[in-house]
């Protein structure tokens, strides 16, 4: 999607850095995308079965640890979106003083996340923001920054800006993000009424859904000489500081971004998110005279949204594939799919879509195919 220039006039010249820092956002998210999708078709549980009466115990004997980068990746994300909404409100109010703040005023400027309201009045009155009209009370930034406040929501705890400031205390003082790979769910294929698992499928996961691993964790039984085929569903989750509560990594960082995005960032400089969202995707890498040119040319989907896609395409690849690559392929081309990009998994799809009008044609488009999992597995080896 393409936008015209008017679409972002709401956006003033003293704040288009905004479209660039939101833009590093979203290449970061798509990179821990990416590196969870990775994570996560390799199968990371090691599974054993072991018969106990008239049952079989399905128990975890292995899990993978989640790659170092995925945590530090997500402590950069979290902590440039924070970063981004500090600088928001630091250019609007120098911009309304028409002058440069002071360095004591530039120390007293922050975004505040108040959990209660005599605690954003404190906030207001500080010796160095309380000289500065923008901050006064009843101003226009102070009423915005007010109606961003956690207090605002019924639970302070699940506001995204006391979410976001938490994850970015913990890895600016402590640690970086608490990542860990949880169980999602486990189902089968088709019911079995002596099918028992510790973890049902949900349709729609919630925050706090979903449960730890452990070895020797058993996560299905079933009766002894049984042939049920189960699926595995592993999520990396991040915990959040603040209430330890944990939530799926992709859907925690896409909430926050969204939020980010269309609600906070348009309220401090506009005082509504009643605008045209800005757009996530730019090109940030190549140098821009222009950077409300660049919005123009900017892409509108999300890294969380083209991530959707991406799954949804490795996962309609493999589901062709599987049926006719033969016994012992279906792991290495769950790895091999989620290997390639969107471009390069829409053109096997198309390949694999135009042949299948001629069994001869699918065939050997499926053994091109197939040879190029095998490559790709030989040079993992």
């Amino acid at each position: 999607m393409t936008h015209s220039v008017a679409d972002h006039a709401w956006l003033p010249d003293h704040q288009l850095h905004v479209a660039a820092t939101l833009a590093h956002v979203d290449a970061t998210l798509e990179r821990i995308n990416l590196l969870v999708h990775q994570y996560t078709a390799q199968g990371p549980l090691a599974l054993q079965e072991t018969a106990v009466g008239n049952q079989v115990n399905l128990a975890v004997t292995g899990i993978s640890p989640v790659p170092e980068a995925l945590p530090r990746l997500v402590a950069d994300a979290l902590t440039q979106l924070r970063a981004v909404l500090e600088h928001t409100v630091y250019a609007e109010v120098e911009h309304r003083l028409a002058r440069p703040l002071s360095a004591q005023e530039s120390r007293a400027l922050e975004m505040p996340a108040a959990v209660a309201r005599d605690g954003f009045d404190e906030w207001l009155t500080h010796r160095w923001r309380r000289h500065l009209p923008p901050l006064h009370s009843g101003a226009a930034i102070s009423q915005r920054l007010r109606a961003l406040q956690p207090f605002q929501r019924r639970d302070p705890n699940e506001h995204p800006l006391k979410i976001l400031v938490e994850y970015t205390n913990l890895a600016k003082h402590r640690m970086p993000t608490v990542a860990a790979a949880r169980l999602g769910a486990v189902y089968a294929a088709a019911p079995h009424p002596g099918l028992t698992v510790s973890q049902p499928l949900k349709m729609r996961p919630q925050a706090g859904d979903g449960q730890p691993l452990n070895i020797g964790d058993v996560i299905a039984s079933i009766p002894r000489g049984a042939r049920v085929e189960l699926s595995i569903v592993s999520t990396v989750s991040l915990q959040r500081p603040h209430t330890q509560m944990w939530n799926i990594a992709v859907n925690e960082l896409a909430d926050l971004e969204d939020w980010v995005r269309t609600t906070a960032i348009p309220t401090l400089i506009t005082g509504s998110r009643d605008v045209a969202p800005l757009p996530p995707q730019m090109d940030i890498f190549s140098g821009q005279n222009d950077l409300r040119s660049a919005l123009q040319s900017a892409g509108a989907q999300s890294a969380a949204e083209r991530g959707r896609q991406r799954l949804q395409a490795a996962t309609a690849l493999a589901n062709m594939l599987d049926p006719i690559a033969g016994i012992g392929m279906s792991e290495a081309i769950s790895t091999w799919v989620v290997s390639l990009d969107m471009p390069a998994l829409q053109q096997c799809i198309d390949r694999l879509s135009h042949a299948r009008s001629s069994t001869r044609n699918l065939r050997r488009v499926v053994d091109e195919i197939l040879n190029e999992v095998r490559a790709a597995e030989s040079g993992r080896g």
